[in-house]
């Protein structure tokens, strides 16, 4: 759990960031959204001391960070950022090793963590372990630099914006992945994105800000459906607003269940783990009225319909 207090921020005897407070729980993760200058990264550098605040607390798992040497505070705290910043003249396996080695792990557990988190995310050990960052696609980088971040299992993973600068398709497939290993993990995430559409996706809760404060903080669900006028009201949208509470909900969590053989052989299909909008794009391009649902082995399990799509944005 990571707790702010009425945490100010002043450059030049203006504001960065303003008497902000909020709360994250264990596990979760959090998006603090908002346009350029509104202070979100100044806030992420302030909770791992790479700037101090001005005033103002910041409590990690109810231990104050000005309690630790900035060093050590930092090695508890994974951050990931823009760009990768990963050791260009070292492997990927002293680049994941870094802190461990810091930390003093004996080279057996090192070894076994790098392979785990290779391993973890879908980098072949033998064939990664060995390269440097240069001989990598900037999608892979990405995978190492959060893998870094991850190597000496952190109680809190800070991230800067770290897709980017990755092309769409990419940035895509690497959003899918911090969502499974932070599942899996059960990690807590603090990160930083000016994408609405990515904190939708991938939040648990969203904080916006504006000039160095939160205007609202809430779920995506709530954070749509009930956005504070003004400022969080523009940023969400107005009718895009109703396709991305689609994007919320797995077609799992509507679908009718149905019994094998039940559903009619031309019907077009779809995963269970697809998102509610995407299964709308589809049966606008089917010109069908239902889609079945299928699980991860190809079974049918279920069927979901277009009026029931519609009226999820219906819900109050």
């Amino acid at each position: 759990m990571i707790e702010v207090k009425n945490l100010c921020k002043r450059f030049d005897n203006q504001a960065a960031v303003n008497n902000l407070s909020f709360r994250v729980e264990s596990g979760q993760f959090c998006m603090l959204v908002g346009t350029s200058g509104c202070g979100k990264s100044t806030t992420l550098r302030m909770v791992n001391r790479l700037i101090e605040p001005s005033s103002g607390q910041i409590l990690i798992n109810d231990q104050d960070v000005t309690s630790l040497p900035p060093e050590q505070l930092r090695r508890r705290i994974g951050y990931a950022i823009q760009g990768v910043g990963l050791f260009p003249h070292k492997t990927i396996y002293q680049n994941i090793a870094t802190v461990p080695r810091l930390l003093g792990w004996n080279k057996g557990d090192i070894n076994a963590r790098v392979a785990e988190l290779l391993t973890l995310f879908k980098l072949d050990v033998d064939t990664f372990a060995g390269k440097y960052p240069h001989q990598l696609s900037g999608g892979e980088q990405q995978r190492v630099g959060v893998a870094r971040a991850l190597a000496a299992r952190p109680e809190l993973l800070l991230m800067d914006e770290p897709f980017g600068a990755l092309d769409p398709l990419t940035r895509e497939h690497l959003q899918d992945e911090l969502l499974r290993v932070q599942k899996l993990l059960g990690i807590t995430i603090i990160m930083v994105t000016h994408d609405l559409e990515e904190a939708v996706k991938m939040a648990d809760v969203i904080a916006v800000m504006d000039k160095g404060e939160i205007l609202q903080m809430d779920t995506p669900e709530a954070l749509l459906r009930h956005p504070r006028a003004g400022f969080v009201q523009n940023l969400v949208g107005g009718l895009d607003r109703a396709l991305r509470l689609l994007t919320i909900q797995q077609v799992s969590e509507v679908m009718t269940t149905l019994n094998a053989g039940t559903l009619p052989p031309s019907t077009p299909t779809i995963s269970h783990g697809t998102n509610l909008r995407d299964a709308l794009s589809l049966l606008i391009w089917e010109h069908a009225e239902r889609l079945g649902v299928v699980n991860d082995a190809g079974d049918v399990i279920g069927q979901v319909a277009m009026a029931e799509l519609l009226q999820q944005g219906a819900r109050t």
